[in-house]
């Protein structure tokens, strides 16, 4: 359904865009160049709400805004996701890794951290090591064993 509706619209834009053709081809050089002018004017005056409203909606997804993700993955250590840092971040090593029998057991699932796109996740991944996940960070993080 969905489909067909597209190319119906397709098709009349571009019926439409050849009556336009044949209507300014058949007119004199002088009215063609007005109703060019007006058409192009109608065209920009639609265009630029059109932009707005397709960047909001961009931003409103979340494209593009960086966030990190750890998936269907099998790590031999641990993992660490540190994001959004505008100070000093030191990790060190990883805090109670597992015992090599525990990466054996079912996925991790589910995000880890709140904030959907933008956010941190580890999803149907096995570690053998302590995971850290650090978000925003705007002072200094010293996180050590």
């Amino acid at each position: 359904m969905r489909r067909t509706v597209v190319w119906a619209g397709l098709l009349a834009v571009g019926v439409g865009l050849v009556g336009l053709g044949v209507f300014l081809g058949v007119t004199r050089l002088d009215d063609a160049d007005k109703w060019g002018s007006v058409v192009a004017a109608t065209v920009a005056v639609l265009g630029l709400p059109l932009t707005a409203y397709g960047v909001l909606l961009a931003r409103r997804q979340g494209g593009g805004t960086g966030g990190q993700s750890v998936t269907g993955s099998v790590v031999g250590g641990g993992v660490a996701q540190v994001r959004g840092v505008r100070g000093n971040v030191r990790i060190g090593t990883p805090a109670s890794p597992a015992p090599p029998a525990a990466a054996a057991g079912p996925p991790t699932s589910g995000a880890t951290a709140p904030g959907g796109s933008g956010g941190q996740s580890i999803t149907g991944s096995w570690t053998a090591g302590g995971t850290r996940q650090v978000d925003d960070v705007v002072g200094d993080v010293d996180v050590e064993r």
